[in-house]
């Protein structure tokens, strides 16, 4: 357990020394797996190109259009503050049957809202008829797998790679994640992991009548409660159908939140709501925290806010951190000088030596 007031020169080169690690292996490991996500998605946006494709065309090596890639220092902000951890009291309800293991290929099909199109048959070499959704919601680089769910896999990331839950803050109806999804980006190809960026829902920012109809997580027991299960069956499902798109299955799993986010992800590794390797919560903590619904599994959690942040902001953090260390939790508490309410990229770095750190 380690709490840190600052992060010195040396953190923000971590995400680059784990990009280079990875590309000098992605040559070996890795590019099968984003080139058949990409030619996947070809095939399926250009049925002209089947022709080619069984003649023995090469692979794409992207899944991406093309756009302004974002550089590691991009900042991803919200206006909106960590208000949202007005939690109230009352009994948990499970989460059944959205806790499951990694294994999460094959042929059956578990379903949920949201989803586009069908899937065939699963693992490597079945049928499968997918296609892409092209939304708004995914911006350059990611491939839409339902109205709410985009996927990256970088050139990194080999068969069995972890998968990476990317949550969002509270966001206006009309606003685009694309900073995030930038940041990312990047940060699944230094890593070498699947990440998928999820889209929260309208009516869970219960703290404020302005934001009600922007989309967001539940924060509050009571909106845990009643949404946390369907929204958690909701990627599980998506997590296996990107599985047999893949053709191969998930190691890890990891959550990582911003803001909003940040305070739903606390409950899905505090509670295991689903199961986690870890967690990673930026611009958020926790002040009401029910330590009699802990789950049994500690996955170690990442804890970041900027040091100019609302000062509830901060102390939610330290309270969340407090109480973890009272649990002999595994954690990592951080306070950035000079920033604000804001996710970088070395988040994503110093959260994933916070949970690799874990045996």
């Amino acid at each position: 357990m380690r709490n840190a007031r600052g992060v010195d020169g040396g953190a923000r080169g971590a995400i680059e020394g784990a990009a280079a690690a990875g590309a000098a292996g992605g040559a070996s490991r890795g590019s099968s797996l984003a080139g058949r996500a990409a030619l996947l998605a070809a095939l399926a946006l250009a049925p002209a190109a089947c022709d080619a494709a069984a003649a023995g065309a090469p692979r794409a090596a992207d899944g991406g259009g093309a756009g302004g890639a974002t550089s590691a220092g991009e900042v991803a902000s919200s206006s909106v503050s960590g208000r949202g951890d007005a939690a109230g009291g009352g009994d948990a309800a499970g989460a059944d049957g959205v806790a499951g293991g990694r294994d999460v290929g094959g042929s059956g099909d578990a379903s949920g809202g949201g989803d586009a199109g069908g899937d065939g048959g699963g693992g490597e070499g079945g049928a499968l008829s997918w296609e892409p959704v092209e939304t708004d919601w995914c911006s350059a680089r990611w491939i839409g797998l339902d109205e709410h769910t985009c996927f990256h896999v970088p050139e990194t990331a080999p068969r069995g790679a972890p998968i990476l839950y990317v949550l969002h803050g509270a966001m206006a109806p009309d606003a685009l994640p694309v900073a995030l999804q930038a940041i990312a980006a990047e940060a699944a190809a230094a890593l070498g992991v699947v990440a998928v960026f999820p889209r929260g829902r309208p009516g869970l920012c219960t703290w404020d009548p302005s934001v009600g109809a922007h989309f967001c997580w539940p924060t509050r027991r009571e909106t845990v409660d009643a949404a946390a299960p369907a929204l958690l069956q909701e990627w599980m499902s998506a997590e296996a159908r990107m599985a047999r798109i893949l053709g191969g299955t998930f190691g890890r799993r990891y959550v990582m939140g911003f803001s909003n986010g940040g305070y739903f992800a606390s409950y899905v590794a505090l509670e295991g709501l689903v199961a986690v390797d870890g967690a990673g919560l930026v611009g958020a903590g926790r002040m009401v925290i029910e330590e009699h619904l802990f789950s049994q599994e500690r996955p170690p959690i990442y804890i970041a806010v900027g040091g100019e942040e609302l000062a509830s902001t901060v102390a939610s953090a330290e309270n969340l951190a407090d109480v973890l260390t009272q649990h002999g939790w595994e954690h990592e508490l951080v306070v950035h000088p000079g920033r604000g309410h804001e996710i970088r990229a070395d988040d994503f770095a110093l959260a994933w030596n916070t949970w690799v750190a874990v045996p």
